[in-house]
């Protein structure tokens, strides 16, 4: 009998993971029936991240702590700030839940930060001035060019496989841990069907470097004002454009053609 409890223990505790961030993390698993018939509870109440996944066969539940709610806000300020130099038009989707098609309603993925960049961005603005349920099936149909993700554990990690199935172009994952101040991140390219593919700078945000994310985080961390974050922000993107416009300038013109 105590052995039959201990098993029975060590089963619930694999469903409650404690994220690096602090948050509390619970993943469960069911059929995609009752995924679909979960989807129908208000699951908000309790937890402020929901996910529910009936492709995965999985439910993931989150309450986030303060530094993962931090750092979302944080990175959704650079990318909104970067995005808008860089690509001339930024639009955060947080709390939009991402899912296929035939995915039942009210499933799917929501990510910690969700963005539109440069013209998906203006064709998304153009979908919401003619209504709702205009900007609900551009969603549907039009991937997203950038995901952030705060903390995502070993229980979860195939999310990203999840992400890149529903045409997520890139995501930029955080690796950070309560109670200290070091934090890396890593830039993935997402494409259907294959494996993430580390990047050494963003292929959406104009060569934009993880360490160029890092130092932005720690600018707009201790930011008090708009013009110091925004300054903080600002600082990466000329950086990363001075030096786009030497590597062009160094580059060695083309051979001559002889005939």
């Amino acid at each position: 009998m105590a052995e039959h409890d201990e098993r029975v223990a060590a089963g619930r505790e694999n469903t409650m993971q404690t994220g690096p961030l602090g948050s509390t993390i619970h993943v469960l698993r069911a059929d995609a029936g009752t995924i679909a018939a979960l989807a129908g509870i208000d699951w908000n109440r309790s937890f402020s991240r929901v996910c529910l996944d009936p492709l995965r066969g999985l439910i993931t539940l989150m309450t986030p702590s303060r530094l993962h709610e931090d750092l979302t806000d944080i990175l959704a300020r650079i990318v909104d700030a970067a995005g808008n130099a860089i690509t001339g038009a930024a639009r955060d989707l947080r709390h939009t839940r991402l899912r296929a098609p035939d995915d039942p309603p009210d499933t799917g993925m929501e990510p910690d930060c969700a963005f539109y960049l440069g013209e998906r961005a203006r064709a998304y603005r153009n979908a919401l001035a003619e209504g709702e349920a205009a900007a609900d099936a551009f969603l549907e149909r039009t991937p997203l060019d950038l995901v952030v993700e705060a903390e995502i554990t070993h229980g979860d990690e195939s999310r990203i496989g999840r992400y890149a199935d529903l045409g997520v172009r890139e995501l930029w994952r955080l690796h950070g841990r309560k109670g200290t101040r070091d934090l890396r991140v890593e830039f993935l390219a997402l494409r259907p069907g294959t494996m993430p593919r580390e990047l050494a700078a963003s292929e959406v945000l104009g060569g934009l470097t993880p360490d160029d994310i890092c130092e932005a985080v720690d600018g707009v961390r201790l930011s008090v004002t708009i013009d110091e974050w925004t300054s903080a922000v600002a600082r990466i993107v000329r950086r990363r454009r001075r030096a786009s416009v030497r590597v062009r300038d160094e580059a060695p013109p083309y051979a001559a053609r002889t005939g």
